[in-house]
C-alpha cells in the first residue's frame, strides 16, 4: 500500500437483511455513532474473534476432559479407601489368628509342663 493510500477512505458493504440493518442502526444511534462508525468500530474489535471463539472450543473440551479424570479420580479414590478398609480387616484377621496361635503355643507348653514332657522330645 501506497502512503498517499493510508488515510484512504474506502467503503466495505456487507449484504443484511432490513431487520439486521435496522438493529444495527439502532445500536449506532444508542451510542451516538453513524452507522458506519458504529460498523468499523464492531470490525475492528471483532479483528480475533473467531481465534477466541477456537479458544472458547478448546477450553470447553479441556473442562470437559478434566471434568472425566476427575471423575476417574473419584473412582479410583473410592477403589483404593475400600481396598484399605479390606487390608484392615485382613489385619486384624491376621493379628487375632496370630493371638490365638501363641495363646495356644502358652497352653500347649503349660500342658507338656504338667505332663512332664521335655522339648527335646518333642
Amino acid at each position: 500500500m501506497e502512503k498517499n493510500d493510508e488515510n484512504r477512505v474506502y467503503g466495505v458493504t456487507a449484504k443484511v437483511t432490513a431487520s439486521q440493518k435496522a438493529k444495527f442502526m439502532q445500536e449506532a444511534e444508542r451510542l451516538k455513532l453513524s452507522l458506519s462508525e458504529w460498523i468499523c468500530g464492531t470490525l475492528d474489535m471483532s479483528l480475533n474473534a473467531y481465534e477466541d471463539v477456537n479458544k472458547i472450543t478448546e477450553v470447553k473440551q479441556l473442562q470437559e476432559e478434566n471434568a472425566e479424570k476427575d471423575k476417574i479420580i473419584k473412582s479410583l479414590s473410592s477403589t483404593i479407601e475400600l481396598n484399605k478398609l479390606y487390608l484392615e480387616i485382613k489385619n486384624e484377621k491376621v493379628l487375632k489368628q496370630d493371638k490365638t496361635i501363641m495363646e495356644l503355643n502358652d497352653l500347649i507348653q503349660k500342658l507338656h509342663r504338667r505332663l512332664g514332657y521335655s522339648r527335646n522330645s518333642d
